[in-house]
């Protein structure tokens, strides 16, 4: 008995030293993943600055007349192409994180990946480049996520790192968009891939710096940069009140912007109309709003960067027409479902609106003209922090892509008060809306069984244990142990970090069997418990079972940690 007992610990040495180079390929093949989705993502981001400059000079230059004519009509066959291909391939549709979390989480399989990346490269290109209020950052996201799952494909991966691979190249695609590897790596773990976070972060981030290299050597001067900023030198007791008020009317504007987007959202498909029509009403605002104010098209990020740059003193009423007159065409244009992320628009609504309350500051005396820029990027972070609701991803970004530190803490201060208000308003993450009105779609609807492909991990739950001893919840079976290559049935093997086990699950159990059983007693008295929303037991289920998270069921709502 004692030598069997040595021998099995002899044996589990092995593998948890083979798993150490498993994570070490792993993280070895997330760079690989960030280097091919730079080499992606940076020319997605090139042709949409060239497009726009091409657009900008165009009408700068104020042509005659009958040279509009030949230009609209051939934007028009452009969105209606566009609108083709979203149709042919759904995936394609909107910003593409809410695609990517759904890849990751395994709601979704990327069938045709290589053709669905060459459709979002192209279709995103073209939608914005035809003067739409759409962002960049989702399609490079979806983009990265592309790359992961064919570098999946290609290499010998483990059946559970991919969704680590999907979530690195989500991660280096938004790097890739905007140079911020940090704040990339928190975006995945806060909003697409919260499951793994050590691990996640590790490859996020590994593959983000590459990424970011890459789009550096493109881009080596980040015009955010360029926002001079001055701190106001207000004392405390104002300081407090005018941070307070920032948070208080960002929280409401927040609200009112996620309400308006999704609602919009949702009328959009249900209006009985052409898709010709449909584009060419879209394209005809687009297009009126080019000869008024160009910048304002294509996401509006230009002409943020030049009202953050010298907007000190502009009319209070100017900037507040300005900032309807994108909001209202960003609601159009992220409603028409065409390939374009909403981030960008976001964050020019926040910095709109952060100098609108910087310029009532200057007018009432409370700061200075100069001080106006400062306002802007505490309110941007803010916002981002309303309506998406990833407080670290916000803060972190816009102080890497700015390289202005002193924000930061002011942004942590505001960016806390907008979390706590918005969660008093009952905002929900606007990614996370259209998630579930995507996964709740015919095409996403669940089956009614599943099989899950979990590996045992290091000091898990079921590390060490026999199959018979576990503890599974109802309607939840072993079917299936793959062990070096090799599959074995399930009574009398001991399970040893590595071993991929093959589970057979029916969906009836969410809602009917989630009691305190005895089974969910075990997992819930594992650990302390920290407690974290989600929606999907899925998750729940793979990631009880390999140990990393504790179950706690209070009224019928599921949370982990």
């Amino acid at each position: 008995m004692f030598q069997r007992f040595k021998n099995f610990r002899k044996l589990r040495k092995w593998y948890v030293v083979k798993l150490k180079l498993v994570d070490a390929r792993l993280y070895f093949v997330s760079i690989f993943v960030g280097l091919l989705t730079g080499l992606v993502a940076v020319p997605y981001h090139y042709c949409l600055y060239y497009f726009f400059n091409l657009r900008s000079e165009f009408f700068a230059s104020r042509p005659e007349w009958y040279w509009h004519i030949p230009l609209f009509l051939f934007f028009w066959a452009v969105l209606i192409f566009v609108s083709w291909l979203v149709m042919k391939m759904p995936l394609i549709t909107g910003g593409g994180i809410p695609q990517t979390r759904a890849a990751i989480n395994g709601r979704i399989t990327y069938k045709h990946p290589f053709i669905e990346l060459i459709s979002k490269f192209f279709g995103g290109i073209l939608s914005v480049s035809a003067g739409l209020s759409l962002g960049r950052e989702g399609p490079s996201v979806q983009i990265g996520s592309y790359v992961g799952c064919l570098v999946a494909r290609w290499t010998r991966i483990l059946r559970g790192e991919r969704k680590q691979l999907l979530a690195a190249g989500a991660g280096a695609g938004l790097a890739a968009a905007f140079a911020a590897p940090l704040a990339s790596s928190l975006l995945v773990i806060e909003s697409i891939e919260r499951f793994d976070a050590p691990k996640t972060a590790i490859t996020t981030l590994l593959a983000g710096v590459v990424a970011g290299a890459v789009a550096s050597m493109v881009f080596p001067v980040n015009s955010y940069h360029l926002i001079q900023v001055a701190e106001p030198g207000f004392s405390f007791g104002i300081q407090v009140k005018y941070f307070l008020l920032l948070a208080v009317i960002i929280s409401v504007c927040g609200k009112l912007y996620s309400m308006m987007m999704v609602s919009f959202k949702r009328v959009y498909a249900t209006v009985k109309s052409s898709v010709y029509m449909k584009m060419f009403y879209l394209l005809l605002v687009a297009y009126i709003i080019s000869f008024m104010q160009v910048n304002l098209t294509g996401g509006g990020e230009q002409f943020l960067l030049e009202q953050a740059q010298s907007g000190s003193h502009a009319p209070i009423m100017w900037v507040t027409a300005m900032m309807l007159l994108h909001f209202g065409f960003s609601v159009i244009c992220v409603s028409s479902g065409l390939p374009g992320g909403s981030f960008i628009p976001t964050l020019v609504t926040g910095g709109l609106l952060g100098q609108i309350v910087g310029l009532l500051g200057v007018e009432y005396g409370v700061i200075e003209p100069e001080n106006v820029s400062y306002v802007m990027l505490i309110s941007m972070s803010a916002f981002l922090v309303a309506v998406i609701r990833t407080p670290l991803t916000a803060i972190v970004l816009i102080t890497e892509i700015t390289g202005h530190f002193e924000v930061f803490y002011p942004s942590v201060v505001v960016g806390g008060l907008t979390y706590y208000f918005t969660e008093l308003l009952q905002i929900r993450p606007f990614n996370v809306t259209l998630y579930e009105d995507m996964i709740n779609t015919p095409a996403f609807q669940e089956q009614t069984r599943y099989k899950l492909s979990i590996e045992v991990m290091t000091g898990s739950y079921m590390d060490g244990k026999l199959v018979d001893e576990l503890s599974l919840p109802e309607n939840c079976t072993i079917i299936n142990v793959h062990r070096d290559g090799k599959d074995a049935k399930p009574p009398g093997i001991r399970l040893i970090p590595g071993t991929r086990l093959i589970l057979n699950w029916m969906r009836r159990i969410l809602k009917n069997s989630m009691s305190r059983s005895s089974a969910w007693q075990t997992f819930i008295d594992m650990d302390e418990v920290s407690l974290c929303q989600t929606a999907y037991f899925i998750q729940i289920l793979l990631n009880i079972l390999i140990g990393q998270f504790v179950v706690y069921e209070v009224t019928g709502e599921i949370f982990i940690v």
